[in-house]
């Protein structure tokens, strides 16, 4: 969920050292922009301006499980602001700029998070497998955005569950 903070990927290799920028690593499932002879060295993750808070929320089928069903990420900033993104609901991490266009300059509501819970099944595409179904999936990324921005904004504003604390 690197892409709330623009993080950006550094490989190393035969021609040099080159940026990605996180949004354009992962191309499809197991494939990111990685090419033959190259390495990746670090991760660049540029600290967020001014007071920022943030929530991740991941739905395993047990605790210790590295696979997610769905996961979201919400950075909350100063004068409501926010990015959003959302991972395992997709062929790649998804950051959703028309959710975050939808909370800014808002102060959190329920009457706003349930009209950008209208919106998430719009912005994320999950499929049925064996670990859960394709409408599980969806009901999760809305529970799990409610949560996950009502923690961030609490955080925001130095209030809220503490870090590592788990919202499902």
């Amino acid at each position: 969920m690197l892409s709330v903070y623009d993080a950006e990927v550094i490989v190393e290799g035969p021609e040099g050292t080159r940026a990605i920028p996180i949004a354009e690593f992962f191309i499809r499932p197991r494939q990111t922009a990685i090419r033959k002879g190259e390495l990746l060295t670090h991760i660049v993750i540029p600290q967020p301006v001014g007071t920022h808070a943030g929530c991740y929320v991941k739905l395993g089928r047990y605790r210790g499980e590295d696979l997610a069903q769905a996961s979201v990420c919400i950075l909350a900033l100063a004068n409501h602001q926010y990015r959003v993104a959302f991972g395992a609901v997709g062929p790649v991490p998804i950051r959703s700029r028309r959710i975050e266009q939808m909370l800014a300059n808002h102060a959190v509501s329920d009457a706003l998070i349930a009209k950008v819970q209208n919106v998430i099944s719009e912005e994320v595409t999950p499929i049925t497998d064996v670990r859960a179904t394709r409408e599980y999936r969806m009901h999760m990324c809305k529970v799990m955005f409610e949560r996950g921005l009502k923690a961030a904004a609490a955080r925001l504003a130095g209030d809220g569950p503490p870090y590592g604390t788990h919202l499902i």
